[in-house]
């Protein structure tokens, strides 16, 4: 899954993230507790160019764009904050083949799919990994830690190709 990982990530223009889920976890319609990982993932993705944004799908853009501003992650996505996968495409201009949507939910795999853009799930306990499986979804982490070490991975694999083309 690993290095599937990597040359999914390294084709990667656009990253769109589901909110409740990938980014945190919401209880009440309020973001409750961040989920392990995303704040690194979020950074690393916005350092090495990616375009970055937000699908919060039922959660209201400012409740969003708060938590973004609370955990310091405002600026990794600008403005870009959408209600749902095919307005984000819009808004950003990405094409969604160079795209990629993490999502937790199979909602969230049905609008990507819908829209043409790849798609990672995350589930964090058996339950949701199989409900996502179950929707269809091919890759699926229980943790983005390993999302967060081929972002790392493909980043260094694109520097060497930079170095070695300038040689």
């Amino acid at each position: 899954m690993y290095d599937d990982l990597v040359d999914v990530i390294g084709g990667t223009e656009h990253v769109l993230f589901g909110f409740d889920g990938p980014l945190c976890r919401t209880r009440g319609g309020a973001a409750a507790w961040p989920t392990p990982y995303a704040d690194p993932l979020v950074r690393t993705l916005a350092a090495v160019g990616t375009g970055l944004a937000v699908v919060g799908g039922a959660t209201p853009a400012p409740t969003v764009r708060a938590y973004l501003a609370g955990r310091g992650l405002a600026g990794c996505f600008g403005t870009h904050v959408y209600g749902d996968v095919a307005g984000a495409l819009a808004a950003l201009g990405a094409r969604p083949a160079a795209s990629l949507m993490v999502g937790a939910t199979p909602a969230e795999l049905a609008a990507a799919r819908e829209a043409g853009v790849p798609f990672l799930g995350h589930g964090p306990d058996e339950r949701a990994v199989g409900l996502l499986r179950g929707a269809g979804a091919e890759r699926v982490v229980e943790s983005l830690e390993p999302v967060l070490a081929a972002v790392r991975a493909a980043a260094r694999r694109s520097a060497g190709t930079y170095s070695e083309q300038r040689a």
